[in-house]
């Protein structure tokens, strides 16, 4: 409770930033505007409030107007992201023009701003909703045979909920069962932590074929709409939770730790130790948040799988995320013995839109080394 209550206050002063940075910029931009700026000032006032309101809205009750208004408001977001991103390229132009003496014309600007926030938008919205297949071969030590050469698919941070649902969802699953996987492996934030009726995930997860099973560990986000709420929802699907805990599948230890919120988390002597874990198998490590690396590392984990980052979702945020995340923003990542995969995420949190790149699906081709 407390950590969605600090993630809440941050978004809101983050946003009212957002805001109030956009009605500088707007009237800096486009003249005509000062004699408008009270208007203006009310009317951003008005979409900053209504996205806490269709926030609060979505917690509380679930259903075509709520979940509506929530989209609206979260693609508001997005747009002014892009519309700052476009107001800070012009600003840069017009300094860059005036060094050399030379004025933009206002009609120019206009293009740059409204064409470029469109066009950005308009890309973001694609790349949310159309993900992409990012393939990696990973070497595994003693990996048994009857895992070498086999594909397995990761996905993350699906966040099925008001904006992502069932159309979304069986079109995801279906481009997985394209793949041919082995195994399936759900690195958390199945869930976006609204409450909503989910009776129609599993109907789409008992058409999913994986003959070695499919895995999944909770993130923040599912622990966000609850625990048991998360066990009971999937209970009649085909899907192995691993809550702390591990299971050995053909001689490859799979472990599933769920999120933690302590930063001091120690991955050894709390959850290692208790599930049987034999450093000297081959395993696979189901990790939502790519941090503790070094603790799998010591604990001789062959491959970690995580997400959680969505590597920003929004340009420039990417670089944000990188950075805070030890540079782990996404991708493969390979030290000796160990691997580390940071899955992009599928779906989206907040803006229905990715301008930081497409939601991925992850193909990976395990191979014995």
């Amino acid at each position: 409770m407390i950590q969605l209550l600090i993630s809440f206050t941050t978004s809101s002063i983050a946003l009212l930033f957002g805001h109030v940075s956009l009605w500088f910029i707007l009237i800096k931009l486009f003249p005509v505007l000062e004699n408008f700026q009270v208007i203006l000032a009310l009317v951003l006032l008005f979409l900053f409030f209504s996205v806490i309101i269709s926030s609060l809205l979505i917690h509380k009750k679930d259903g075509p107007w709520s979940r509506s208004y929530y989209f609206l408001s979260s693609f508001w977001v997005g747009i002014i992201v892009n519309m700052f991103l476009m107001g800070l390229i012009i600003i840069i132009l017009k300094e860059l023009a005036a060094a050399f003496a030379f004025s933009l014309p206002l009609s120019l600007i206009k293009i740059i701003f409204f064409a470029g926030t469109l066009l950005l938008s308009a890309l973001g919205v694609y790349q949310a909703f159309v993900p992409k297949v990012f393939s990696y071969e990973v070497a595994i030590k003693d990996l048994p045979e009857s895992w070498h050469n086999k594909t397995v698919v990761q996905i993350s941070d699906v966040h099925l909920g008001p904006i992502h649902r069932q159309k979304f969802f069986n079109r995801l699953l279906k481009k997985i069962q394209q793949l041919n996987p082995e195994a399936v492996f759900i690195t958390g934030d199945l869930f976006d932590g609204m409450k909503s009726e989910f009776s129609w995930v599993n109907n789409f997860f008992v058409e999913l074929k994986a003959p070695k099973g499919i895995y999944y560990s909770f993130g923040n986000h599912d622990l966000y709409l609850g625990f048991n709420r998360v066990v009971n929802i999937l209970k009649d699907s085909p899907i192995t939770i691993l809550a702390d805990k591990m299971v050995v599948v053909d001689g490859l230890q799979i472990i599933g730790i769920n999120f933690s919120f302590d930063k001091n988390f120690d991955l050894q002597a709390a959850i290692l130790k208790q599930v049987g874990y034999d450093r000297q198998l081959p395993s696979i490590l189901l990790f939502h948040e790519p941090r503790h690396v070094s603790l799998a590392k010591e604990a001789e984990i062959d491959l970690q799988l995580s997400g959680h980052t969505h590597n920003g979702q929004l340009f420039p945020f990417n670089y944000i995320v990188k950075l805070v995340h030890g540079g782990y923003g996404h991708g493969l990542f390979k030290d000796q013995d160990f691997s580390l995969i940071v899955n992009r995420g599928v779906g989206t949190w907040g803006p229905p839109m990715r301008t930081s790149g497409r939601g991925e699906i992850t193909k990976i081709i395990l191979k014995k080394k």
